[in-house]
């Protein structure tokens, strides 16, 4: 599966979402529409990352433009209770599957999740990163 995170301008949420991925051993790590310091610093720190771990980073300026490469099978967007009608299934997620986590606080917009599953974790807003650490948690124990 492929792992995005989406719309942030965090440098340290861009790391930190690469340490959690790559601990919990994704092979690739997608980021989408980053700007400020987590396009200037956060991507080439992780570049560095997963240039170490042997992993894979890949950049794209839209959500559109990962879809259009990466070929899904389904895309889930990750969000909070608020704007996501469904809680996630984790059996339904596959190998083939994109899941995007949003970087930005105000989550999804209603036009982002006409491109794909809205899906929430937890009924709380907890962020990306700890969506993240959550779902790969949960996947880790369906392998």
């Amino acid at each position: 599966m492929f792992l995005c995170l989406h719309n942030t301008y965090s440098a340290k949420q861009v790391e930190e979402f690469g340490r959690i991925a790559y601990g919990f051993d994704a092979n690739t790590i997608i980021i989408t529409k980053a700007t400020a310091s987590a396009a200037q610093s956060g991507v080439p720190t992780l570049q560095k990352m997963a240039y170490k771990l042997g992993k894979n980073v890949l950049f794209f300026e839209e959500l559109d433009d990962a879809i259009e490469v990466l070929r899904p099978e389904k895309v889930y967007l990750i969000g909070n209770k608020n704007i996501c009608d469904e809680k996630l299934n984790f059996d339904e997620v596959g190998k083939n599957d994109l899941v995007v986590f949003c970087g930005a606080s105000t989550g999804f917009t209603k036009l982002e999740l006409e491109k794909g599953l809205g899906r929430y974790i937890v009924e709380n807003e907890i962020g990306a990163l700890g969506n993240l650490a959550i779902f790969l948690y949960e996947m880790s124990k369906r392998i």
